[in-house]
């Protein structure tokens, strides 16, 4: 922290000469955060999971209760361990699509909608994700009835084996909330009674067969009653749960600040703009490539308390609320931290002497995207930035780097606007023609 205000003071407070060079910091290196840092695919997406479906209560465990189900299903009728992860994973994003309450809340009743366009959309959403393209097909069929064998192909295409299983489970955990007894037998006899109405018109029979297996099973009943997501990803058993890099992290949370500007009040590409402005602010003042990538998470998620609709008062709590249920990630707890000091701490009194560099970073970069947006020139917005924080304690250092690197800031702001109007596009495509 003190380093960094000594770079600060390294600033005159005049115009900086657009040749100048940031002078070098030292912060730990790439082997340093390689050494401290583990981070995990599957409790990661879960995290994820359990964030988003704060959306409403409702949802509450939705996504990681699927996957848990799914799992026992899959082992139970013989998937080979590659169909059993792409199903565990397509399963924790299986809603990712609903990017409205009304379209998240849709899908919750049994008898569903086998053209409900959520589907499509989650399916166009991942395709934007490298990481999440194998999971693409699985979740655009996952609403496809069997149909008496039917459903094996649906629009002139092969439907994958993954997505009827995760149906079955999507179904079967909708049915459970529905119901839910105190005792496991009589609910497992519930459901089959229910599900039996479905076989081979909604399902295949050996998915409940399988689930007549598994209703037996106590241990499986107490894990459905837990009020813990984690429970649920301990006893997903057989699929390997894969170290992921920040890299992958960074586009998960890209994915993830997508959807949480469709629920903010802020322009659809607010946060991309923020974390990718933050990240290349960070590059800029040399940071290692493993902290910028810190940095750029930081940004894309630092409105995440958006997402949470079930509280209306102040942002410190919900922050607090939302930190305390994505710690779990492993290694980020600094980038929560300093998410959560954005939510907490004033814009203009977040101070370079108070603060982590990390977290005055993703500060500007919110300046400067919301300077952005006003309706004037990108020229004209910058310098209005500038000369309004004349009197502010990040007045030097903004001003130096955003004076020195306007014209690429300016860039990475339109093409990540071009690049998100064009995913919300063809998104408006696939909702119409549903």
């Amino acid at each position: 922290m003190t380093l960094f205000y000594l770079v600060i003071k390294c600033y005159p407070s005049t115009a900086v000469s657009v040749n100048s060079q940031p002078p070098l910091i030292t912060l730990p290196s790439v082997e340093y955060y390689k050494n401290i840092m583990t981070i995990h695919l599957l409790s990661t997406l879960a995290s994820i999971a359990n964030t988003i479906d704060m959306i409403n209560p409702r949802l509450n465990l939705h996504h990681v209760r699927t996957a848990f189900i799914a799992s026992h299903i899959a082992r139970l009728v013989d998937f080979s361990p590659a169909q059993q992860r792409k199903t565990v994973l397509a399963a924790l994003v299986h809603d990712i699509g609903g990017l409205n309450e009304q379209s998240r809340l849709e899908p919750l009743n049994y008898l569903d909608d086998e053209d409900n366009n959520h589907a499509l959309i989650g399916s166009e959403m991942l395709s934007w994700i490298p990481l999440f393209r194998p999971l693409s097909k699985i979740v655009r069929f996952h609403h496809t009835h069997w149909g008496n064998g039917l459903g094996y192909y649906a629009e002139g295409e092969q439907v994958p084996e993954e997505s009827h299983l995760l149906f079955f489970a999507d179904r079967l955990d909708v049915l459970y909330c529905q119901n839910r007894t105190e005792h496991s037998k009589h609910s497992g006899k519930a459901l089959l009674k229910i599900l039996d109405t479905g076989v081979k018109t909604l399902y295949k029979e050996e998915y409940i067969n399988a689930f007549r297996t598994l209703s037996s099973n106590e241990h499986f009943w107490s894990v459905m009653t837990s009020c813990n997501y984690q429970d649920y990803i301990k006893e997903i058993n057989g699929v390997n749960n894969d170290v992921i890099s920040l890299h992958n992290l960074r586009d998960i949370a890209l994915l993830l600040s997508f959807i949480i500007d469709q629920f903010s009040q802020q322009i659809p590409w607010h946060s991309i703009a923020v974390g990718r402005i933050a990240g290349f602010l960070a590059a800029r003042i040399e940071m290692s490539t493993a902290q910028t990538l810190r940095v750029e998470i930081g940004g894309l998620l630092h409105n995440i308390y958006s997402l949470d609709h079930r509280v209306s008062h102040e942002h410190t709590s919900t922050a607090k609320k939302i930190q305390k249920k994505t710690y779990p990630i492993e290694g980020i707890d600094d980038i929560f931290e300093w998410v959560l000091i954005q939510n907490s701490t004033a814009l203009d009194k977040l101070s370079a002497k108070k603060h982590e560099p990390e977290v005055v970073l993703i500060a500007i970069a919110r300046q400067v995207v919301d300077a952005l947006n006003i309706t004037k020139t990108e020229e004209e917005s910058l310098d209005l930035l500038v000369k309004r924080n004349q009197n502010d304690e990040m007045h030097d250092f903004t001003m130096s780097l955003v004076a020195q690197y306007s014209s690429q800031i300016i860039q990475i702001y339109q093409a990540t606007a071009e690049e998100v109007t064009e995913l919300m596009n063809r998104i408006e495509q696939l909702t119409n023609s549903a």
